[in-house]
């Protein structure tokens, strides 16, 4: 093909190396081989036979092995457009010695973003005397000035985001804004780390559109300069520490399209001039410290907006109950505000409206009729005081949150008229009833939560129609009845929690079939039978395990192992019988890992929400629950010893064993546990004395060894120091020390040596023997002589006492 002028392969999916007859196209203008597959270049030399190329599009293309890549592109004498985005490339493939006067002095477009260039500017940019557009985005450039392009007045955009930038921006600023006056068009600076103030001399740019200063660390207020730009569309500058007002100069960029100041410390009333912004259509003003009444005047001509983002401020909206707003709203969210009172009845007006966010905003009444007739997708009023039933509401809704509320009733037919849910959450209402059949049509559910409610009746038994579902949270309800077999065929299943009801029967062995699940949380219900081998041979990836206050019995099997994510094991309050599994302490989830600045080995449910017993109370986790390694095995019928492997866990946090029937020392290596706030084990039968190492427990907070057969000195340390209350140790009543009222002999010289203790039982006990059998000699004598002193006194009682021995002795002789 030699007279071909344009060669584009990026729609392609090829593979492999990038064959070297593509420089036989001499006719070749443009040459497009970007997101083409996993293509590597190896030489790029064929490219010098190109003279006629225009644009070069290589981005995703794998470079990294590329030679001479700088003299290649040095001999393409019409190149204009050059993109290598994503290319694998660093500093040594464009190396400064290999750098003349002439390079690509022609190319108006350069786009070296997403590779490893690290510390300066490629140094051939400094002869690029055409360049218009330069993206140098997503590496690691990391010096304090923009050396590299102070001489560089013809850029119409520069893009510089996600580098290590630093310095004083306010600084460069006063430096560079006069060359790009003229010029300017584009500036991208976010997600640097830039400090000062937002610069005064961006007024300057006045043919500036687009502005990103987001995700830096700039303080102080926005300047007044910023009004003057007016061909300005697109203005982010969020996430930073910015405070005070926002000007009111802002209402003069009537070309503005876009303002972000989310994530900022701003402050005051909100202008009215922003009421002016006839082009606007994107507003982020959320997690602020606003305290202002939006009125119609800050709506007056904003005919175009479609989002707006207002969460997390003290904004109320003040119109009147007929007010038919200008704009057509897509998406608005008011999170955490200060709305109030009924649902905004201005809302109806609103068709084009697809999510609505107004939860934890003090709403209060029923929700109106008219809500349904909005073609919503999602819907989230969660955190409210919104009564009466749940209405049924648009069918192309996928999110729906009403959690958090005094709801009282579910409709019957809500899985019909809404069958496109993915995710609904009613939790922590006032449903009650039943849960009806109509839930089984919801075939695309994803995330079900129904906790907290006033549910009953049985469980559906239609799990198989849920092959989506992840998540399924109806825990504190009242069901009732067995678990149906049907749960195994929601075979996606994650998560799921049916606890505190009052479900019976045992565990269905179609469970197996879930092979996905990282939480089973069953507990406080009356589920019997023995524990199931399955869960250990099939869940492997389980990382919660609770059966917790039900009639499980049996051994722990062994197999409950082999799942080494788990992170919680919660088998407390049934009546399990035998050892506890020592291979428990070969768990890697309840291992520290030091990589990761003490978090936990990471699992997918570390958002998951739960309730777990620990410190003796009932703590409900939610965001912190990736941090809960939690051992607890208490009041069950478990013997034997305390495997000495479990102090191998040094990530658990909680350990309970008490109320059982274990024997053996406590484990002398138990200060292992660094990770420690509680340990429980009271009510067994230990032997022995406490361990000095419980000394090294420096976060231990709760502590409970009551009613054991524990002797000699309580050991000492800063932390076990804090533990003031006896409760703590009382019944072992052969230790002695603090918090003890009995003191330990020869306190100085450290603990009791065992011998020493031995000897003092041995004089006690003697003692004792002593004592006891002065009084039986003393009573057996007593006994004797008062016996002999009657016979002997008494002739008829003697008479008596003769016969009834001669006619025994005649029976036992046969006469």
């Amino acid at each position: 093909m030699k007279h071909l002028q344009h060669l584009n392969l990026s729609t392609a999916n090829f593979v492999g190396v990038v064959p070297h007859q593509l420089g036989n196209l001499s006719s070749l203008r443009v040459l497009d081989l970007s997101g083409a597959g996993s293509l590597i270049v190896d030489d790029l030399m064929w490219a010098t036979n190109l003279s006629l190329l225009e644009h070069l599009d290589m981005s995703f293309v794998d470079l990294s092995g590329t030679k001479d890549l700088i003299k290649v592109l040095n001999m393409l004498p019409s190149l204009v457009d050059l993109r290598m985005s994503q290319s694998q490339l660093a500093n040594t493939n464009l190396p400064h010695a290999c750098v003349n006067s002439t390079l690509l002095t022609n190319v108006e477009y350069l786009d070296l973003s997403r590779n490893s260039f690290d510390e300066e500017f490629p140094y051939f940019l400094h002869n690029m005397t055409s360049l218009r557009f330069l993206d140098l985005s997503y590496n690691q450039f990391n010096f304090s000035e923009f050396l590299g392009v102070r001489d560089k007045c013809q850029l119409k955009s520069l893009n510089l985001m996600y580098n290590h930038f630093y310095g004083d921006i306010s600084g460069d600023f006063k430096n560079l804004s006069g060359c790009w006056s003229h010029n300017l068009e584009r500036l991208s600076l976010g997600c640097n780390d830039f400090y000062g103030r937002v610069p005064e001399e961006l007024g300057e740019l006045r043919q500036l559109t687009y502005f990103d200063l987001s995700a830096t660390y700039i303080s102080g207020l926005i300047p007044l300069s910023l009004g003057k730009l007016s061909a300005l569309t697109e203005l982010y500058i969020d996430s930073n520490r910015l405070s005070g007002p926002i000007p009111s100069s802002l209402g003069n960029l009537r070309s503005l399209r876009v303002l972000n100041l989310q994530v900022n410390q701003l402050s005051g009333e909100i202008p009215i001039s922003l009421g002016q912004l006839s082009n606007l259509q994107t507003i982020d003003i959320s997690y602020n410290l606003f305290k202002s009444i939006l009125s119609e005047a800050h709506f007056a001509k904003l005919s175009k907006l479609e989002y707006f983002y207002g969460a997390s401020n003290m904004i109320k909206f003040r119109v009147g109950y007929d007010w038919a707003p200008p704009f057509q709203l897509k998406e608005l969210v008011m999170r955490s505000s200060k709305i109030g009172g009924q649902f905004p009845t201005w809302l109806q007006t609103q068709k084009a409206l697809i999510k609505l966010d107004l939860s934890n905003c003090s709403i209060t009444g029923m929700l109106p009729k008219w809500l349904h007739t909005i073609n919503l997708t999602e819907l989230d009023l969660s955190h409210n005081h919104i009564e009466g039933p749940i209405p049924v509401l648009a069918s192309s809704l996928t999110t729906l949150h009403l959690s958090d509320n005094m709801m009282n009733r579910l409709p019957s037919n809500i899985g019909d008229k809404m069958p496109f849910l993915i995710d609904l959450n009613l939790a922590q209402n006032f449903i009650n009833g039943s849960i009806p059949n109509s839930l089984c049509e919801m075939k695309a559910l994803q995330n079900l939560d129904l906790s907290k409610n006033h549910l009953s009746g049985n469980l559906p038994d239609c799990w198989h129609n849920f092959d989506s579902l992840r998540v399924a949270r109806l825990s504190s309800n009242k069901l009732s009845g067995v678990i149906p077999n049907s749960i195994g065929g929601a075979y996606s299943l994650q998560w799921l929690h049916l606890n505190n009801n009052s479900l019976t029967g045992q565990l269905p062995s179609t469970l197996k079939n879930c092979t996905m699940l990282n939480v089973l949380d069953v507990g406080d219900n009356i589920l019997s039978g023995e524990l199931p081998e399955w869960i250990g041979k099939h869940l492997l990836d389980l990382a919660v395990l609770r059966l917790r206050n039900n009639r499980f019995n049996g051994k722990i099997p062994s197999v409950y192992c082999q799942p080494f994510q788990l992170q919680i094991i919660d088998l407390a309050n049934n009546n399990l019988t035998g050892n506890i599994p020592h291979c428990f302490g070969n768990l890697l989830g309840m291992l520290k890992d030091e990589s990761t600045d003490g978090r936990l080995i990471d699992a997918e449910w570390l958002h998951e929400s739960l309730s777990e017993v620990m410190k003796g109370a009932r703590l409900e986790y939610t965001t912190t629950s990736n941090y809960v390694v939690n051992l607890d095995l208490s009041s069950n019928h478990l013997v034997g010893e305390i495997p000495s492997e479990l102090t191998n866990l040094t990530g658990l946090i909680g350990l309970n064993l008490s109320h059982n029937y274990l024997v053996g020392k406590i484990p002398g290596k138990i200060g292992d546990l660094k990770s420690l706030e509680s340990l429980d084990l009271s009510n067994n039968i230990l032997p022995g004395t406490i361990p000095d190492s419980l000394s090294k427990l420096t976060s231990l907070s709760r502590l409970n060894l009551s009613y054991n057969n524990l002797s000699g000195q309580i050991p000492t340390g800063p932390q076990l120091q804090t533990f003031e209350d006896p409760s703590t140790y009382e019944g072992n009543p052969r230790l002695c020390g603090a918090p003890l009222l009995k003191k330990c002999h020869n306190i100085n010289k450290g603990p009791p040596k065992v011998e020493n203790h031995a000897a003092e039982d041995d004089d006690g006990d003697k003692i004792e023997k002593f004592c006891l059998y002065a009084v039986i000699i003393g009573g057996f004598t007593t006994g004797f002589w008062g016996y002999i002193g009657v016979l002997f006194l008494k002739m008829r009682w003697r008479q008596a006492l003769f016969r009834y021995i001669d006619t025994v002795i005649g029976k036992m002789l046969g006469r």
